[in-house]
This record gives structure tokens, sequence and C-alpha cells, in this order.
């Protein structure tokens, strides 16, 4: 019921979420990053009695069509590509995309994000608060953290936190074993992670649905919530992290922003341009750029104290930020419009690129060469002269 009611509410531009029996509307990013994909199967299951596979315990299955299957996320490593999306699905491409093999995934949980550290270690993050990781370039992956896990450690982190007297640690407690009790898998965290940032192959964040945020510092064999870190009390999706140790934001629902402070040990409140949803960020170390509700992007030099808007002219949402020639900066839209940014990034050109239907991510991959995910698939992009 859950995989089922997250996909037909997430068609809508907002959706309604029930959080500590209470409703807000919510900005959601379409249909791949929050919402698992498999409607049809959640339903026959439902009207023909099948038995339920867990997901977490189910490897993904395998298919002659996976490059056309419906892929969230993408992530260079090295001279490799790899793709993740619905169902557990992994593809690696060694010859910038040209072609794709699939690889075999521990999990049948929708994926919604990949990120790499370096050519060898790298993340996925996907539903049901599953982490993988790999060792090799993308050839293996083992689970390293999911929703009973998950669920564990809030519990008792925040349980023993109640009881030095912050009412408000109890309540996030409270929030995740509620939100298990109505999973469709019993004791998992249903909340799906949404994006991963690692400094190096040990330290790093996941973050995801109603400001989940974890931090392992030893490759993910251990893990703290880092929940209560995040000046976020209204539990706030964060769709995004990125930049560098010491320059670290997060960005999310409702105009949300936040930056590493390492004075006060937890990341405070950025003053953004905008509230409506960020849904992705681009940072190095002399611009921060974040993007995401209809069209909308702005950037940064001094570290999110002043804002410019881009003037992307396009009213479709910005899925990612990469970057281009020189300094030049590619923004990708969901509609497929490929925009490049000069000028200081804040006036842009349509590259009028071929459009391969809903996009949800994408890598540069070679020269003038860009390779997106989405609801159909994966599919290589040459990208006009400019």
């Amino acid at each position: 019921m859950k995989t089922l009611f997250l996909m037909l509410t997430a068609m809508l531009p907002l959706r309604a979420t029930a959080k500590a029996g209470r409703y807000r509307l919510v900005a959601c990013l379409a249909a791949p990053c929050i919402v698992s994909a498999a409607v049809a199967a959640a339903a026959s299951s439902m009207t023909s009695g099948q038995s339920f596979n867990d997901p977490l315990l189910t490897p993904a299955s395998t298919s002659s069509l996976a490059e056309r299957t419906q892929l969230t996320g993408i992530a260079a490593a090295g001279k490799r590509l790899v793709a993740v999306g619905r169902r557990g699905t992994i593809l690696m491409s060694t010859d910038e995309g040209k072609s794709w093999t699939q690889i075999p995934s521990p999990v049948s949980a929708d994926f919604t994000a990949i990120r790499f550290s370096d050519d060898e270690h790298g993340w996925i993050v996907g539903h049901d608060a599953v982490v993988l990781k790999t060792s090799n370039g993308g050839m293996t992956w083992e689970r390293k953290l999911d929703g009973r896990d998950v669920l564990k450690l809030v519990s008792e982190t925040y349980d023993a936190l109640a009881r030095t007297g912050d009412a408000s640690m109890a309540a996030i407690a409270e929030d995740a074993r509620r939100a298990a009790a109505q999973s469709a898998t019993p004791g998992v965290l249903p909340y799906p992670f949404l994006d991963v940032w690692f400094s190096n192959s040990r330290e790093g964040f996941v973050a995801g649905a109603f400001g989940l945020l974890l931090q392992t510092t030893d490759g993910g064999e251990t893990w703290k919530p880092w929940i209560e870190r995040t000046d976020n009390d209204r539990m706030n999706h964060i769709y995004a992290i990125s930049g560098t140790p010491e320059n670290l934001y997060l960005a999310g629902e409702q105009g949300m922003l936040r930056r590493w402070d390492g004075t006060k040990n937890r990341f405070v409140k950025v003053d953004g341009p905008y509230e409506g949803s960020y849904f992705g960020m681009y940072a190095r170390k002399d611009l921060l750029v974040v993007h995401g509700l209809r069209g909308n992007a702005y950037v940064s030099r001094d570290g999110g104290s002043q804002w410019q808007k881009v003037s992307t002219g396009v009213m479709a949402n910005i899925v990612a930020a990469l970057p281009g020639a020189g300094q030049d900066l590619l923004l990708v839209s969901q509609a497929g419009h490929v925009l490049v940014a000069a000028d200081g990034a804040t006036t842009v050109k349509d590259l009028k690129a071929k459009r391969t239907g809903e996009i949800y991510g994408a890598v540069a991959a070679g020269p003038r060469t860009i390779v997106t995910t989405g609801f159909n698939g994966v599919h290589t992009l040459a990208v006009p002269s400019f």
C-alpha cells in the first residue's frame, strides 16, 4: 500500500504527507526522486493476493531492457559511468554511454542517487533508507545500511537524548516508529535517502526525507544520526548535499539551505533567495549554485551571503548542474533543456539539444557529451557547440 500511495501522490505538483499526526504540503520532484515506480506491480499484488517480497532482502532481477527502465541517478567513476533506478537497477558503461551492462544488486528497492568519492569508492542510496557501497569502481556492491538499521539508530539515539530532558528528541524517535508502523515492510523505516556525499572513502553523509541525515567516519561500518544538527525543526526533506569538507551545504524543501559550521559542529541556516524547493547543488571553491522548481537557479560567490538569479528562461525543474568547458556551467532541465551558463553564471544560452523524454539526472562524459537518466532510461546527448 505504501508504494501505491507514494506513486499516485507523486503525480501531483504538491502532495499531502502525514507526519506526526498532522498534514503538510511538500514540494515534490515529479515521479522519480521520492517515489517508487512500481505502481503496476503493487496494484497487481494487492488484487491477486500475491505474497510480498521484501525489497531489502530480494536481489534485483536482471533484464535485457534494463537500460530502458526508469533511471534516476548517474555518476562517473574514472572512465566508468554508473546509473541507478527503479527496483534495484544498476547499470555500467565503459564507453561513455554507448553500451551498458547490468550489475548485480543485493536489493530491489528503488534507488534515488549515486555518487563516487574517487574512482573506486562509491555509494548508492534509495527507498527504505537503503545504502550500498562499492570499493571497486562499481563492479560489485554491498549493503551498508537500510531502514531496519536506521529505525534502530534513530530510536535509540533520540530516546537517549530525550532522557536528558529534551522533549523534541523524543518526538523524532516517535515519528520514526510511527512511520515504520505504517510501512509495507514490518520494522523498516520507509523514508528514502535522496542524496549522498563523501569527502573520501571513509567520511561522509547520507540525507533524505523528513530531515533524515546520518554521518559515518569509518566507510559505512557505523553511522550516527545528525537530524538535530540541521536547524530543521519542520523536518523538511533534504534533497541535496554538496561542497567540500570546509564548505559543505544542504539544500531541500521549501527553500531550505544550510551550511556546515565547524565551530558549532552543526549545519546552520543560510538565508536563501527562494522559498520553493531546491533539488540540487553545484559547488566549487569560487561558486555555489542551487537549483530546483520551475526553472529556478541561483548563484553565490560568497558562501551564500549574496545571491544572483540565473535567467534560465525555462519553467521546467532544473535537475542537474554540470561543469562545462573552462568556467562554464551546464544546466539540465527535467524537460530536456541543456543550457550553458557563462557571464558569471547568471545568463544562459539554450543549446537546443535533442530531447529524449523526461530527465532525472545527468553527468558529463567526454568532450561535449552528456549522459542522462530518466523516465525512458539512459541516453547519450551530443552537446552542440556554443
